[in-house]
Formats: structure tokens, C-alpha cells, sequence
């Protein structure tokens, strides 16, 4: 406490309960599982935009990304300037699909159309790959905290664990949601003050940082090299961070039930535009951070990039503002373990104990999503504590994601575009994915963000070719009439659905103007593609 500070200390507590005031808070008004899981459907279009971003650049992306700023200059940006090209195509196709069917969990489409034993095979997954990642957004923040304040570092991470779950036991998703927004605002706030600071600080001002930045290589444009080795080129980002990024904010149910959880169609377009336009600014300013603590520090060697943003907050931020500081990134980590949280006892509940007690009452199932997030919480915070001296936090996450997620896309693609996918297609690409990408990750030097797009190629072409030979889906009759709700098999296809609106048999807009079906581009999505290719111009003028 000593070497922290006394005010430092006191702001972060009080950080602490302000965020528990509010899982309390919003808590009392759980009382369905709806309320739960998805804040009744009525949260703004615009907290969810800002939640959706809070978790992209939790508490690892907040200490990872301005190291690899420091490290290796604008060299990553690749990592998601593809963003709104990724939100143009998840608002044309997977995401109609979950919200109009008024699924919980996006599993629940997969029943629909293909049966419930690829739910179950994809539900599963699921809980294993998240469950693993959730540890290491949590080892971020313990770590940060143990460096801060000089906390062991196992007893900062079973710290964190205990203090998440108690907040994410209480509030539910609004909780999640809305202390994403305040967190937002703290991390932007210490990003801008490690950008500001050197300016202001460092011989020579803003002139010195960008000429230093230049003499060591930090500004470099987009690298169109082609190879499969590197992921941060050019087509590493379009193919292999698209694909994962695909996968995470259309696939997976931590992302999706955010989006599940809007009043409207309209609303959950706008929350995912917003984070397709500031993601890549957010990343620029991230790295752009790590390039002025460059020079600030001269060039210094440090033991793990991560250090980077901890050294700055430690030895260079005022007292205080210090202390706020830190609460933002352990509130980042908390906020984003909880979401990860609240979305495996979704999981668990919705894909698991309902299809084994089908006759539970919400009031049970209410009790059991509590029972299901204190049991991943201490998973989480159990793998936790063995990930010490395993890299960077932003490397480690980087191998668990796109080792799980090819399979997961490959699915949901066969699912959404293809009349002739079915279940023994859908199992065969899930096992072809995870076998080719164990294949990479133990017997290739192939860049781990590159995983995503070979092994999802490789899986949709086995679960493609499974599903013609095995094909026995009836054909979809013409005179029936269309639910989102009641569809199942090749009637919840992107094919089946336009040729329905283009029939005039269902409505394809909303009242406020936005499609409601899929296969349909908004205007927005024109926008967030010309901002894409704004953003290469200029990267590549760089």
C-alpha cells in the first residue's frame, strides 16, 4: 500500500464497490431468465455498441496492444482495421437470422436447422473455448494489479475472481452492459493521457515522437507481402483476423447475446456500426499510445511488452489519476469476465439443463444460470493461475480463438447459406476443424490468426461435401407459410428468406426503414465499407 499510495488505493476501492453498487442495482430487477440474459430486450442501441467495444479492447488489449505499439509500431494495426467490413457482413446474414427467431442462445438456430445433436456438439465447444479465454481476460487485469500495487500475483487474480463473481452473480446483463459503458470511458481516458503525457513531456514534443517514430520503423504502411507465416499483413488481417473476428462477433454467444438483447432489428444494426467505426480508430490510438511511451522511455528494453502500459501507470501518472486508472483496467476485465460469464451460464442452462429437465420453471432455471456462473467463474479463476510465464496475454488469447473457432464458423456458414447442409455435414466440419487446426498449432510455423481462414476452408469443404451425399432434406414448400419463429431446416436459409421477401410473402423492412431479413445491406453497411477503404488509403499512404 506504501509503494501504491493511500489516495490511489481509496479511489480504486470506492471504483470497486461503484461498479458492485450497480450489479446490485440492476439485480433486483432480474426476475426472469430473460431479465437475466438479456436485460428484457430493452437496453440502447448505443450501450450495446459501446459494451460490444468494451470487450474487444477489455483489460488485455488495454496492456497488450500499446505494447506491441512500443515493440513493433503500427505493424499490428491489421489486427482489426477489417472491423467494418466484418459488422457490413454479420448485419446481412447471421445476425437477422438470431435476432428474428428470438433466440437466447445462438445454438438455438442450429436446432432449427439442423438438429439438436449439432446444438449440443457446438454448445460444447463453445464452453470449452470461452471458459479457457475467460481465464486469460482474467490473468490481465490480476496481473496488472499484482504490478501496480505489488500484490502477489496469485492472490491478485483469486482476488479478481472472487470480486467478479459476486458482481456477475448479482447483476445480469444490464449490470454487464452498463458498467461496460463507464469502463469505456476510464480505459479512453488512460489512453489518452499515455498519448498526451509524452507530448507534453518528452523533449521535443509531438515533432520528436513521430520523427523517432519514423527513424526506428514504428510508422511502416500495410505489408501486402504475401505468406501464411506472418498474420499481421495485409491478407493476415482481411482473411485471417476477418475470419476470427467473424466468428466472434457473429458465432459466439458472449457477442451475439449483446446484440440478442436490443429493442429492434434497427437498434442492433446501430450497435454494431458503432463499434465498426471506432474498433480500428480505438486500435490506431492503442498502438499509437505505445509509440509515444517509445520515446518517453527511449527505446527501453523491457522482460514482457506487457509491462509497457503497467511501467506508465505506475511511474509516470499522478496520484489519482493513477489509481483510476488501474480501476479501469480492473474494471475492463471484470466487466469482460462477467459478459463471458453471464454468456456460459446462458450456454449451460439454455443448451444443456433445459433439453435434460424440459419441464424446469423459469424460476429454477433462473436459480440454476446463478449456480452455472459461480461454477465457471471458479474454472476460470483455477486456469488463471497457471498461465504465468506463457507469453503475452494478447499472444496467449490469439492461440485459443482461432484454435476453436474455424469450426464454429464453417458451421454456421453451412447452416445459413447452404439448402443442402445438414447435421452429419455440420459434425463432419466441426471435427475437420478442430483436426486441422491441432494439425497448425503442433506441427507448423503457420501464424496463429491464420488458422481461422485455412481451417475454415478446409472445414466447410468437408461439411459441404458430407452434406451432398448425405443430404435428405426435404424440399422447401413454396405454399407454406414463413415464421422466423416456427421455420426450420433449409426454410431458415438466406435463399429460402430473400426469395420469400422478393415474393412479397414477408415484410423486408422495419418501420424505421432497416431490413429485417437477411441477404438485404442496410445503408449503413455501404458507409462502413467506404470507411474501410478509406482507412487502407491512408494506411497505405503511411
Amino acid at each position: 500500500m506504501a509503494e501504491f499510495g493511500l489516495i490511489n488505493w481509496i479511489v480504486l476501492i470506492v471504483y470497486f464497490f461503484g461498479m458492485l453498487y450497480i450489479g446490485v442495482i440492476y439485480g433486483k430487477g432480474n426476475k426472469t431468465t430473460e431479465d437475466y440474459f438479456l436485460g428484457s430486450r430493452q437496453i440502447p442501441w448505443w450501450a450495446i455498441g459501446l459494451s460490444v467495444m468494451a470487450t474487444q479492447c477489455s483489460a488485455v488489449s488495454f496492456i497488450g496492444i500499446p505494447g506491441w505499439g512500443y515493440a513493433s509500431g503500427l505493424d499490428r494495426i491489421t489486427y482489426t482495421f477489417q472491423f467494418p467490413i466484418v459488422v457490413a457482413i454479420l448485419m446481412v446474414t447471421f445476425i437477422p437470422f438470431f435476432y428474428n427467431t428470438k433466440v437466447v442462445s445462438v445454438y438455438e438456430y442450429l436446432e432449427k436447422r439442423f438438429g439438436a445433436k449439432s446444438r449440443l456438439l457446438l454448445a460444447a465447444i463453445f464452453l470449452l473455448s470461452r471458459g479457457f479465454q475467460t481465464a486469460v481476460v482474467l490473468f490481465a487485469p490480476a496481473l496488472a494489479l499484482a504490478i501496480i500495487t505489488g500484490t502477489d500475483p496469485n492472490t491478485a487474480i483469486l482476488m479478481m475472481g472472487v470480486f467478479t463473481l459476486i458482481y456477475t452473480y448479482v447483476g445480469g446483463m444490464n449490470a454487464v452492459i452498463w458498467t461496460d459503458v463507464i469502463q469505456m470511458f476510464i480505459i479512453w481516458l488512460g489512453i489518452a493521457l499515455s498519448i498526451l503525457v509524452p507530448i507534453f513531456t518528452v523533449d521535443g514534443g509531438f515533432s520528436h515522437i513521430i520523427e523517432n517514430g519514423i527513424s526506428n520503423n514504428l510508422f511502416n504502411g500495410l505489408d501486402y507481402s504475401l505468406g501464411i507465416s506472418n498474420s499481421y499483413t495485409f491478407w493476415g488481417g482481411i482473411l485471417g483476423s476477418g475470419f476470427l473476428y467473424l466468428t466472434y462477433l457473429g458465432t459466439d454467444q458472449s457477442q451475439v447475446q449483446r446484440v440478442l438483447s436490443a429493442k429492434s432489428i434497427r437498434e442492433t444494426k446501430l450497435s454494431l456500426s458503432l463499434a465498426g467505426f471506432i474498433v480500428p480508430i480505438q486500435t490506431f490510438l492503442f498502438l499509437f499510445a505505445g509509440i509515444c511511451l517509445f520515446s518517453a522511455y527511449n527505446g527501453k528494453s523491457f522482460e514482457n511488452s506487457d509491462y509497457v502500459m503497467l511501467t506508465f501507470i505506475t511511474q509516470t501518472l499522478p496520484v489519482g489519476i493513477a489509481g483510476l486508472v488501474t480501476a479501469g483496467v480492473f474494471a475492463a476485465g471484470m466487466s469482460s469476465v462477467a459478459s463471458a460469464l453471464n454468456s456460459l451460464a446462458t450456454v449451460t442452462v439454455n443448451d444443456f439443463y433445459k433439453k435434460i429437465y424440459p419441464e424446469a420453471s423459469d424460476t429454477k432455471c433462473l436459480k440454476v444460470s446463478k449456480y452455472m456462473t459461480l461454477f465457471w467463474g471458479v474454472f476460470s479463476t483455477l486456469f488463471a493461475l497457471c498461465l504465468g510465464g506463457l507469453g503475452t496475454v494478447l499472444d496467449i488469447i490469439n492461440i485459443l480463438g482461432p484454435l476453436f473457432y474455424p469450426c464454429m464458423l464453417s458451421t454456421y456458414v453451412l447452416a445459413v447459406f447452404c439448402k443442402k447442409g445438414n447435421e452429419k455435414g455440420c459434425i463432419a466440419a466441426v471435427l475437420s476443424g478442430l483436426a486441422i487446426d491441432l494439425y497448425m498449432f503442433l506441427f507448423t510455423s503457420v501464424g496463429s490468426l491464420w488458422w481461422c481462414f485455412i481451417g475454415f476452408v478446409f472445414a466447410f469443404a468437408v461439411g459441404y461435401i458430407v452434406s451432398i451425399i448425405t443430404n435428405k432434406d426435404p424440399e422447401v414448400d413454396p405454399a407454406k407459410e414463413f415464421s422466423f419463429e416456427t421455420a426450420v431446416g433449409s426454410e431458415l436459409t438466406i435463399n429460402n428468406v430473400v426469395r420469400l421477401a422478393m415474393e412479397k410473402k414477408i415484410a423486408e423492412k422495419d418501420s424505421s426503414g432497416y431490413y429485417v431479413v437477411p441477404g438485404k445491406m442496410d445503408k449503413i453497411g455501404y458507409v462502413l465499407i467506404a470507411f474501410f477503404v478509406v482507412q487502407c488509403v491512408i494506411l497505405t499512404v503511411i
